[in-house]
């Protein structure tokens, strides 16, 4: 189906997920850091990026800013662990093609669930109005 990126230096919630997403036929490609996940997306036909936010090296954010420039319409979804407006905020203003900010924990379910709507979602609506729809809705649910 899809051809995912995800990003993430624990090795346990990496692992996790990228099984969830392949048992449901994606392809995925794992970066152990921001670094890692440029390269992966100037080397592979990527269709969606899962980015932690905090990760040695190069973070999430700055990871974001650099495909942003170089590959703007690749929709790219953060996951992290820390749900303060900041942060929230941080991954948006990373770049116009981050459309969404999911807080863990999240169940594998969940978040292929999640990729696989919002793949839909961008290709028949566009990534801008994903990401206008889902960070309304994290700015209304994130903590101060």
């Amino acid at each position: 189906m899809a051809n995912i990126l995800y990003a993430e230096d624990d090795r346990d919630c990496r692992e996790l997920f990228a099984f969830a997403l392949r048992q449901n036929d994606h392809t995925v490609h794992e970066a152990i850091n921001g670094a890692q996940a440029v390269q992966i997306v100037r080397e592979e036909a990527i269709d969606l990026v899962l980015l932690d936010a905090r990760m040695p090296m190069v973070t999430g954010y700055d990871a974001a800013r650099i495909i942003a420039k170089e590959q703007p319409d690749i929709p790219v979804v953060f996951l992290s662990a820390r749900g303060m407006r900041r942060e929230v905020n941080l991954a948006f203003d990373s770049g116009k093609m981050v459309v969404d900010y999911l807080i863990k924990p999240i169940s594998p379910q969940q978040l292929v669930d999640t990729v696989e709507n919002i793949i839909e979602s961008c290709r028949i609506r566009g990534i801008d109005s994903v990401r206008e729809e889902n960070r309304a809705r994290e700015l209304v649910s994130a903590e101060w």
